[in-house]
């Protein structure tokens, strides 16, 4: 089997995931912070540790690094949790759902003012000044974007965005650029960034991040138990456990702090750099097929190792259902979750082929899936 949908979910995880997961189970599988004995103490101690290689690998501060159960939970907790009726939301047209649909239910139960940036050129990317020329029109209370489309794998200026729009609080969607560039959420200026653990994480499925910046200040999503303050039926103040109620996924998190502690060993800036060299050899060999389109492809552009394409008269779903049975090779066909994106790049409603790289592909295995598209290509 060739894996190119790491967009949607690393395969394989990092190695020492799996380990560090049934270590938890069978060693430290207690409650964190219910109680004193050695089996709560030891999933205490495991859960912070994962939370320090978290904050270490991502450059965030660990006692704001907030842990729960994943990207589209913490996207949720943020702007619940800080926007209020009649704000105003600058946002980008390469949005996923799992950003656009809690801000359009606002957008419905509050009264925000959703203000969509688009780009000009053909990976829909604006730029820094487009945002804030959207900032400066009126108030506004956040910047929302994603750091990388999920459909093209193009990379947004969020540095430059955020010093262009500053003093107005940035939110920033990494799903897919963190585990796959260098990441310092201090270095980015930006209030809130927030990442899955199973994507370029390599970790497992079912956990979130979280980064803080300084000063920046939610109302809990979630209410219960934390393990603190107990006395209290108000949720503590202090960090993480007023953004953290609830029993913590223990094994999930021990892998995830397994999968950042190998990434940290790999090297992120390498990762970054083998995803761009297979991603740049997809495209070269998928533009020289006859009736292949690349979508929302610059050459030049800051990406990840996303890549979207099309089939002249060929039906998607079909297409990568013959890919996966014929060939051994694993895409996704749709919409990815993200139609805005997709609207912006021409490929609306019919979607794209999508191959997401990983650090563990090889450029055999590009080649194979250039040369299964030519073959299926040609027999038609």
């Amino acid at each position: 089997m060739i894996y190119l949908d790491h967009a949607a979910t690393a395969f394989p995880k990092a190695p020492g995931v799996v380990e560090a997961v049934a270590r938890f189970l069978d060693n430290e599988a207690g409650n964190p912070g219910r109680g004193g004995h050695r089996l709560t103490v030891a999933a205490s101690r495991a859960i912070e540790a994962a939370r320090t290689e978290v904050a270490g690998l991502l450059g965030g501060d660990p006692e704001r690094t907030l842990l729960g159960p994943g990207a589209t939970h913490w996207l949720n907790a943020v702007l619940a949790g800080r926007l209020r009726p009649g704000d105003r939301v600058v946002t980008s047209a390469l949005e996923h759902n799992s950003l656009m649909r809690p801000l359009r239910r606002l957008e419905l139960e509050r009264g925000l003012e959703i203000v969509v940036v688009a780009g000009s050129d053909p990976d829909g990317v604006p730029d820094a000044e487009a945002f804030r020329a959207a900032v400066a029109a009126a108030p506004t209370s956040l910047v929302a974007v994603n750091h990388a489309s999920n459909v093209t794998g193009a990379v947004l200026p969020v540095a430059e965005i955020a010093a262009a729009v500053a003093p107005t609080p940035v939110l920033v969607d990494g799903a897919q650029t963190a585990g796959s560039l260098p990441l310092d959420i201090d270095r980015l200026g930006v209030a809130a960034f927030v990442c899955s653990g199973h994507k370029g994480l390599l970790g497992p499925p079912g956990v979130g991040v979280l980064l803080l910046a300084e000063g920046f200040h939610l109302e809990p999503l979630v209410l219960g138990g934390t393990g603190s303050r107990s006395e209290s039926e108000e949720m503590p103040e202090h960090l993480p456990d007023r953004l953290e109620a609830g029993t913590p996924n223990g094994p999930g998190i021990a892998g995830l702090g397994a999968a950042c502690r190998w990434l940290a060993d790999r090297d992120v800036s390498a990762v970054a750099a083998h995803e761009r060299r297979l991603i740049g050899r997809l495209a070269d060999g998928l533009a020289g097929i006859a009736g292949v389109s690349l979508h929302g492809w610059r050459d030049g552009a800051s990406r990840v190792g996303v890549l979207s394409f099309t089939v002249a008269g060929s039906d998607l779903g079909e297409l990568a259902a013959r890919l996966d049975r014929g060939h051994g090779i694993c895409l996704r066909a749709g919409l990815h979750c993200a139609p805005a994106a997709h609207r912006r790049i021409g490929t609306f409603p019919g979607g794209t082929l999508r191959a997401g790289v990983g650090p563990f592909n090889t450029e055999a295995d590009i080649d194979a899936l250039f040369a299964a598209v030519r073959r299926i290509v040609d027999e038609r």
